[in-house]
């Protein structure tokens, strides 16, 4: 009789798979070791996989707003510092126009203007910032660049689109008329009469006061529209004593005309003076030759600073929807419809070419930084502080004052007056400090989110790493352990394997 050797048949078969298993379990064993995984897959981890799962879905909530919130940040950094940068621009610029600053140049313009012209050109590129190719202050049209050049701006497309100076030179022509700013002089014998065109319209200067303390003079204002003065030398005024008219300009500003009366044969400027002449008759042709004077020189530099104003006003107001508002001409001097800007958008340069809807700037870009809560990071280049600031470095960039115009002087402290006053951001203008508190708002809003989901998301790695990972002590035991199996196995296995009848016996 013959004993076969052990290990033959079904406990070997057995054994075998033991031995795959123990080795499968080692690998697998030396794999969490390498990796501190716990598991390739889900399934895996057994009765934690729900765990798992639950727990990787909501770190990637928080990674995808962590990662929108660390780009919006980036965002609103570099608009934060554009505007701030805009608000230092137009505070320098106030300051240099202060009053009694006018130095007469070869250029006609002076070291405020041509500070306030780099001053316009670096707020353009400010309004330009691209940051990934997305356009900070275009509103929802990220995509287009909100503003166009200085050049282009200043003086037309150049292939018929007209620019802010062209706008400036239309509506100055219809504000000054022949030269009194629209109004008509005149009178007989001992009057004197002021008046406006007998077809109402918006240019020019309107009639809003007349008033004298000379008991010999009276003035007598119709209101209208159209208003119309009389003034009446019914005696003779005294040396000193005075006719002051008041007048409307065009940008909302009132100015006055002051006449003083002096004596026979005295020296004075009719521009601010008339002389007593030998009767009534002659001192009142005096009186209108100095109306005529005095309101020729003040078209020219305050009506012509404020016409400037409104120019610029309406220019920076369009936008794509809304193309500015133009005088219909030509002629010019002689409109009387209202500016309008039908056809303008074939005519004129839109400056602002970005979105220009009626919605908050703000909420032109949104970023969800919790389930819900959601922050507005957009701004638009057309926002009115803007409007209003690259208004003011357009007309110092655009006037020119010739050292050899005596008005140059009276017309450039009318525009440092109007420009300063601006730039001062007064009533409910809306200020740079408004945007720069907004976006640090925001900003704010954003990094406690931030710090939240942060530490939130912390708090949830530990927790899935308890589920999905392993410690290197915990793993090492378990390959020790398993080695002694494996080892005591394999030497049985041996033993058995070599044992016969014979051996035995």
């Amino acid at each position: 009789m013959t004993i076969n050797a052990y290990g033959t048949g079904a406990y070997r078969a057995a054994r075998t798979t033991d031995f795959v298993s123990q080795r499968a379990q080692f690998d697998d064993l030396q794999r969490q070791l390498a990796t501190k995984e716990r598991s390739t897959s889900y399934g895996g981890l057994g009765a934690d996989r729900t765990v798992s799962l639950d727990l990787n879905a909501k770190i990637t909530t928080l990674d995808s707003w962590l990662d929108g919130i660390q780009l919006s940040n980036t965002n609103l950094k570099l608009m934060s510092n554009a505007v701030s940068n805009f608000a230092t621009m137009t505070s320098e610029s106030r300051n240099d126009m202060r009053s009694n600053t006018y130095l007469a140049s070869s250029t006609g313009q002076t070291a405020p203007q041509v500070l306030a012209q780099e001053k316009f050109k670096q707020t353009l590129d400010l309004l330009n910032t691209n940051v990934n190719g997305r356009y900070l202050f275009s509103g929802k049209t990220s995509d287009v660049e909100p503003v166009a050049g200085f050049d282009e701006i200043m003086n037309g497309d150049g292939a018929g689109k007209a620019g802010l100076k062209q706008l400036i030179d239309e509506r100055r022509q219809a504000d000054l008329g022949s030269g009194l700013g629209r109004l008509t002089a005149g009178g007989a014998g001992t009057t004197a009469t002021i008046a406006e065109e007998a077809t109402v319209h918006p240019y020019g200067f309107k009639l809003a006061s007349a008033a004298t303390n000379s008991a010999g003079i009276t003035t007598t204002l119709n209101a209208g529209p159209p208003a119309d003065l009389s003034i009446n030398v019914a005696a003779q005024p005294a040396a000193g004593e005075t006719v002051t008219i008041g007048l409307n300009l065009p940008d909302g500003t009132t100015t006055t005309i002051k006449l003083t009366a002096r004596a026979t044969g005295s020296q004075g400027s009719d521009t601010t003076s008339f002389e007593i002449g030998a009767d009534t008759n002659a001192t009142a042709a005096n009186l209108r030759t100095a109306i005529s004077a005095a309101l020729g020189q003040e078209a020219k530099t305050t009506l012509s600073a404020a016409s400037s104003q409104v120019a610029a006003q309406d220019f920076f107001a369009g936008s794509p929807s809304n193309p500015p508002k133009r005088v219909p001409g030509p002629p010019f001097d002689t409109a009387t419809a209202p500016p309008t800007n039908a056809g303008a958008a074939a005519t004129t340069v839109i400056w602002y070419r970005g979105d220009d809807g009626s919605d908050p700037a703000r909420g032109t870009s949104t970023v969800q930084v919790d389930q819900g809560q959601i922050v507005g990071t957009g701004a638009r280049a057309n926002e009115q502080t803007f409007q209003v600031g690259l208004a003011q470095f357009a007309i110092m960039a655009a006037e020119t004052f010739p050292a050899d115009d005596p008005n140059s002087q009276p017309r450039y402290e009318a525009m440092a007056a109007r420009v300063s006053d601006k730039l001062g951001f007064g009533g409910t203008t809306q200020k740079p400090a408004e945007i720069i508190t907004e976006l640090g708002s925001a900003q704010t809003a954003l990094d406690r989110a931030k710090d939240r989901h942060q530490s939130t998301k912390d708090y949830l790695t530990t927790t899935l790493s308890g589920v999905q990972n392993v410690t290197t002590e915990e793993v090492a035991t378990q390959i020790l352990a398993l080695q002694t199996q494996l080892q005591a196995s394999y030497q049985v296995t041996s033993m058995l394997s070599k044992l016969t009848l014979t051996n035995y016996l």
